[in-house]
This record gives C-alpha cells, structure tokens and sequence, in this order.
C-alpha cells in the first residue's frame, strides 16, 4: 500500500532590504573599486614575495652556487614570505572582503522582488485608488479592449494601467489571454528591470572576484575552475 503523500512546507518568504535603482547603481560601483583596491593589494603583496625569492636567487648567483640551488632556494624564501606576507596581511585583506560579501548577501530580497519584469510591474500602483478604479474597467473588457488598452498603456508609458491590464490578462486561462503580460512587462519596465539586475550581477561578480584573488593569493597558484567560474559569471553580467 502506497504510503500517503507527505505535504510540503511552504517556501520561504524572502526578507531584508528593498534597494532603489540609484543605491544599487551606487553600491555596484563600490563593490568595484574595494574589488579593484583588493586586487591591487594582492598584486603589490606579491611583488614583495617575488623580489624575496629573487633576491636569493641572486645572492646564490654571486656566491657561484649552481642554477638549481638558486632555483630550490629562490622558491624556499618564496613560501616561506608568502606565508609570512599571507599571515600579516590577513586581516587587512578579509576586511575588504567581508564588505563585499555582506553587499552581496544583503540583496536577496531586491533581487526576488526583480526577478522579471512581470515581478516589478504588478507592483506599480499597488493599493492607490488608480488601480483599483482600473482593475473594476477592465473586468469585463473583450479581448481587442485589452490590447487596445495594453498599447495605449506602452505609448504613455502608463505602468499602472500596465499593471491593471497584466492582473487581469494573467487570471485567464493560458489559452484565452489576448496579450503576452511577458511583452508588455518588457516594455513598460524592462529597462529598469535590467538596469537593477545588472547592478546586482555586478555586486555580486565583484565579491566573487575578490574572493579568487585571496584564494589564488593564498594558495600560490591559480585556481582554473574558480576563473571559468568568474567568467561565465562576468559574461552574464555583460
């Protein structure tokens, strides 16, 4: 006997904080320059572990010791300031990176709430008598109404009516919508939609770059699943 099926809890009501488009745009270019900033300091870190092991290298070089014993010697003092350099640096480094990280992790709430253009235009005019006024309008609209008035919405620019028109359109059957709420979402705030998940992307891309560099930094070599990783990353933002 099959045993009865078990009901599933329900999803998670995403929380945090709601971010406008110009904070977003703002907090993008941060993350950018502290990722930039980080990156400059590993690339200086570096140098300083480099000049050490050449330094060996050429102080063997002049005693006459052969190639190989400059080679083994030039990459002992490598490790050894590399994990000297990794140590005093720690701090300084994951500072940078801990406030990139909490960007990032504080936008999973703008982002569900921008998930598609369909997502950001239910929204507007949520609650004003406008909507509600429109949304009694449109109850009984035929078909060639609602894309009368889904255009005459894209050529004013009017998202309330928009959003009216997607509310109604989207309690239909499939089958029996006379427009895509897809399209018309699209036009009316597929601009803002994009320009917010870019700037997420962004954030997001920036925290993740960080977080390569400090690995590679750390571990003395470079970490190829991580960079492909990046850059299909980079290549969505793009």
């Amino acid at each position: 006997m099959a045993e009865p099926a078990q009901d599933l809890p329900p999803t998670p009501i995403t929380t945090g904080k709601l971010m406008a488009t110009a904070e977003l745009v703002s907090l993008a270019e941060f993350a950018a320059r502290r990722a930039e900033k980080l990156g400059q300091t590993i690339a200086t870190l570096t140098a300083g572990i480099e000049s050490r092991a050449t330094e060996v290298a050429k102080s063997l070089a002049n005693a006459g010791f052969d190639p190989k014993a400059q080679a083994d010697a030039a990459e002992k003092a490598r490790t050894n300031a590399r994990a000297e350099i990794v140590a005093n640096s720690s701090e300084a480094r994951w500072t940078e990176i801990k406030q990139l990280v909490t960007a990032a992790e504080g936008l999973a709430l703008t982002e569900a709430l921008f998930a598609s253009p369909q997502a950001v235009l239910s929204r507007a005019g949520l609650g004003t008598p406008e909507r509600t006024n429109l949304m009694a309008q449109l109850a009984g609209a035929a078909p060639a109404e609602v894309r009368q008035l889904a255009m005459l919405a894209i050529a004013t620019k009017n998202t309330v009516l928009g959003a009216a028109i997607q509310s109604v359109n989207d309690r239909l059957p499939r089958r029996d919508r006379p427009i895509s709420s897809a399209e018309l979402a699209t036009a009316l705030v597929g601009e803002e939609t994009r320009a917010v998940q870019s700037a997420i992307a962004a954030i997001k891309t920036a925290a993740q770059r960080a977080i390569v560099a400090n690995r590679e930094f750390e571990a003395g070599k470079v970490r190829p699943i991580d960079r492909v990783k990046l850059a299909l990353n980079s290549k969505k933002e793009a």
